[in-house]
């Protein structure tokens, strides 16, 4: 059977789609203000995007489904940085790039395939779990890479966009530690993650 263009271009098997992910995942988790903020963001995408196009249902096309949706995310994404930059447009600035991935993430984590057949409880269960899913990823990597990374801890808030809870930065110089600062210092990072994960889950797969 032919795959149709939103089946090859969006979907979680797509290497681009993966690839992706890893980026909103580095770039977010360089700070834990960072994190929090973008943890709101897929929230706030996610499950107001799923709403919207739950109440739009019967007024979609046949054909260009995908385009109305991607008009939608962008849109709802688009409100979240008009209200973060009321808040604090430093931060807004900060995050504009990475807050850019999270509609292209939910598109990609929630075919239409899959929205379809939901009513509203489970279009809301099921966005704010992966929405919140991928932020306590976020959060739990931010919280290695900028304690050990900048030896600061910072939340969102302050005229800089984020206050810090602490900063020692000036007490180390230690190199590989910096590095987890980095984006290779986190792709890193992220790799050791992930062969741990697939080390631990491999056994009790066989066991199953």
């Amino acid at each position: 059977m032919r795959k149709s263009v939103s089946q090859i271009f969006f979907n979680t098997q797509n290497p681009l789609f993966t690839l992706m992910c890893v980026g909103l995942l580095l770039f977010s988790s360089s700070r834990l203000s960072f994190g929090i903020v973008i943890t709101v963001a897929l929230v706030w995408v996610y499950v107001l995007t799923a709403l919207a196009v739950f109440a739009a249902r019967p007024l979609l096309p046949h054909e260009g489904k995908i385009i109305v949706v991607v008009f939608l995310s962008s849109f709802i994404t688009a409100v979240f940085l008009f209200v973060l930059w009321f808040i604090s447009p430093l931060l807004t600035v900060e995050l504009l790039y990475v807050t850019l991935l999270v509609p292209v993430s939910f598109l990609g984590r929630f075919p239409l395939e899959k929205l379809e057949p939901l009513n509203i409880s489970e279009t809301v269960f099921e966005t704010m779990s992966g929405a919140c899913v991928t932020g306590i990823i976020i959060i739990a990597l931010s919280l290695i890479r900028e304690p050990l990374g900048f030896m600061a801890l910072s939340l969102p808030g302050g005229a800089q966009g984020f206050i810090e809870l602490f900063n020692a930065s000036d007490k180390t110089d230690f190199f590989p530690i910096r590095t987890l600062a980095t984006v290779s210092g986190a792709l890193l990072l992220l790799g050791y993650i992930i062969a741990l994960f697939y080390t631990i889950i491999k056994p009790s797969r066989r066991t199953v």
